[in-house]
C-alpha cells in the first residue's frame, strides 16, 4: 500500500498534469466529433492525435522524472521533444495488438453467428469495447516506463516484452497496481453503456469530462507506482548510459 499512497501523493502534487492529460483527450474526442464521417476533417484528427502523442510524452516524462529524481530535471517541452517518436512508436504497437484482438473477435463472431462482418464488428467493439481498452492499459503499465528508461539510459529495450516480464516478476506491486486499470475500466465502461451505441459520435458532455478527469488522474497514478516499480527492477542492469551522456536526458545519445 506504501507504493500507492507515493504514486497518489506524487500526482497530487502535480495536479496540473491531470488536467493537460484531461484536456487534450477531450481534444481528441472533440476533433472526432467534427471529423465525423467527412474524409476532409481526417488531417484536424491526425493532428489532435499528435498533439495527444506529444503531451502524453511530456507529461509521463515529467512523472518519469519525479520517480527518478534526477539532479538535473528536464522541463517539460524537453520531455515532449525526446519522447515524442519512442511513445508515439510504443502506443503504435500497442495500438496494433489491440486491433488485431478486435478483427479476431469479429471473425470468431461473425463466424459463430453467420451474419455480416461489419454487423459483428460493430456489436463486437461496443460489448467488447471495456475490454480491448483494458488489455491496453496493461500492456502500457509497464512497457511505457521501461520505454522512457530506455530512452533516457540511451539503450534498446522490447519494452512490451520487458513490461510484460516486471508483471511476472514483481506480482503483489502489479496485483496493487492493476486495481487502477480497473477503477478506470469501471468508470468508463458505465458511462460508456449508460450513453448507449453511437455515442462517440456526439460531442463530449459535462459526464464524460468527469469521467476523463477521473480516468486521467488514476492513470497517471498507475503510471507513477508503474515507474517506482520499473527502476527498482532495472537498478542493477548493467547496460547503464553512454559514457559522458546526461543520465536524464531523453534525447538520442551523440
Amino acid at each position: 500500500m506504501t507504493l500507492l499512497r507515493e504514486s497518489f501523493s506524487a500526482v497530487n502534487a502535480r495536479f496540473h498534469l491531470v488536467g493537460i492529460y484531461t484536456l487534450v483527450a477531450l481534444l481528441v474526442r472533440f476533433a472526432g466529433h467534427w471529423t465525423g464521417d467527412d474524409p476532409s476533417g481526417l488531417p484536424l484528427m491526425l493532428g489532435a492525435m499528435l498533439l495527444s502523442v506529444a503531451a502524453d510524452g511530456g507529461i509521463f516524462g515529467v512523472l518519469f522524472q519525479a520517480a527518478m529524481g534526477p539532479k538535473e530535471p528536464l522541463s517539460f517541452l524537453q520531455w515532449m521533444a525526446g519522447l515524442f517518436l519512442p511513445v508515439f512508436w510504443l502506443l503504435f504497437k500497442i495500438g496494433l495488438l489491440q486491433a488485431l484482438l478486435i478483427a479476431v473477435v469479429s471473425t470468431a463472431h461473425q463466424a459463430l453467428t453467420g451474419g455480416a462482418l461489419p454487423e459483428s464488428f460493430q456489436r463486437v467493439l461496443y460489448w467488447g469495447l471495456p475490454f480491448f481498452d483494458l488489455t491496453a492499459q496493461v500492456l502500457a503499465l509497464y512497457s511505457l516506463p521501461v520505454c522512457i528508461l530506455a530512452r533516457v539510459r540511451r539503450t534498446w529495450r522490447p519494452a512490451i516484452r520487458q513490461g510484460l516480464a516486471v508483471f511476472r516478476a514483481r506480482p503483489s506491486e502489479s496485483g496493487l497496481l492493476l486495481l487502477l486499470p480497473l477503477a478506470v475500466t469501471a468508470i468508463e465502461s458505465t458511462l460508456h453503456f449508460a450513453l448507449g451505441p453511437g455515442s462517440e459520435k456526439a460531442p463530449p458532455g459535462y459526464a464524460e469530462g468527469l469521467v476523463s478527469l477521473a480516468g486521467a488522474y488514476l492513470t497517471l497514478v498507475a503510471f507513477f507506482g508503474a515507474t517506482r516499480v520499473v527502476l527498482a527492477s532495472f537498478a542493477g542492469d548493467p547496460r547503464e548510459v553512454a559514457a559522458g551522456a546526461d543520465p536524464t536526458a531523453p534525447g538520442p545519445a551523440a
